[in-house]
């Protein structure tokens, strides 16, 4: 399939071209306006093209797009209008709002548009959302992200882009979501700067609760130096996200090689040292060529971003680093 990559230069982006390549499909362009496109566009045999405006959309059959939030509505809207599938990374809009147009244009259009969630096509958190499926009714879920970050210098301190919520919590709230299959309600969330002096929050947290009941909590933090715990999964080399559930039977935790329920320890093969990338884009492929359903769509985009809007409206006040520098 022939692909384009808009915004390849970014963390997304170049883990898209990786993925792509490690998956032998024809990478036609880079579209990237930094001066490093054209070197990178060298190395996979791409042209470099400095803006959207000049990608020859009759080259690509599809495009990733990992841009800012508040530019892809419009280059996804263009995209598929064109006929093209779009991979678009999250969050897919810049508010809620955007994101419920975006889910019925998506809705009218004859092409596969898939947010990048990519902790759903993992087959390791698979694995274990089919084992807690069949566990009973759900009670409780905890998910939670511990990255280690020498600094917030960057895009991450940015408050339209970065931030602990936004980069990270945002997939945990996804799983949340899928993992409870009904809306979310936040009782209360915290958005603070526990280690680093920034404009965005390094410490998100939130206690939410199902309209049956079901408790569940994220956390995600950045820090100098995380704890280091032995169960979970290593999403980056700098962060691990941890997961534990308990239903009417029994309980359930993530490890590093599969899941441990009721203290029994199952390894699903393969999963170690796995390309997320790699395999959210097969899944996309997948789901373009032969009519596969969508792990993940443009509606739970939606859902995950009202969830953020609620519990940005739920934010206790902050307090610490965050109330000092107000001050």
């Amino acid at each position: 399939m022939r692909f384009a990559v808009i915004g390849s230069l970014g963390w997304a982006g170049s883990r898209h071209v990786k993925a792509l390549q490690e998956l032998g499909h024809d990478i036609v362009a880079l579209v990237d306006p930094g001066a490093g496109c054209a070197d990178q566009a060298a190395t996979v045999g791409a042209k470099a093209v400095a803006s959207f405006d000049a990608l020859d959309l009759d080259s690509i059959d599809a495009a990733c797009l990992a841009l800012p939030p508040h530019l892809h509505p419009d280059l996804t809207r263009r995209l598929a209008n064109a006929g093209k599938h779009v991979l678009c990374e999250k969050p897919m809009a810049p508010d809620t709002a955007e994101a419920r147009e975006l889910v019925e244009f998506a809705a009218s259009v004859p092409v596969t548009i898939m947010p990048g969630y990519l902790l759903r096509t993992n087959p390791h958190i698979r694995g274990f959302h089919d084992a807690l499926r069949g566990m009973g009714e759900l009670r409780r879920v905890h998910i939670s992200t511990n990255v280690r970050k020498p600094s917030m210098a960057g895009w991450r301190s940015e408050p339209v882009i970065g931030g602990a919520l936004l980069v990270n919590a945002i997939h945990q709230l996804d799983l949340a979501s899928w993992f409870t299959g009904e809306m979310l309600t936040p009782r209360f969330a915290q958005l603070d700067n526990v280690h680093f002096d920034a404009p965005t929050e390094d410490l998100f947290f939130t206690s939410m609760v199902s309209p049956s009941g079901v408790t569940a909590s994220v956390l995600s933090s950045w820090s100098p130096n995380p704890p280091i715990l032995s169960d979970g999964l290593m999403i980056t080399d700098a962060g691990k996200l941890r997961i534990e559930a308990e239903t009417d039977g029994g309980s359930i935790v993530l490890t590093a090689t599969g899941y441990r329920i009721n203290g029994t320890d199952v390894d699903i093969p393969g999963v170690v040292g796995v390309n997320q990338f790699a395999r959210e884009i097969e899944h996309f492929v997948d789901v373009i060529e032969n009519g596969t359903p969508l792990l993940v769509t443009v509606e739970d985009n939606w859902k995950v971003q009202k969830l953020i809007e609620d519990c940005r409206a739920a934010a206790i006040a902050p307090a610490g680093r965050v109330a000092n520098r107000a001050a």
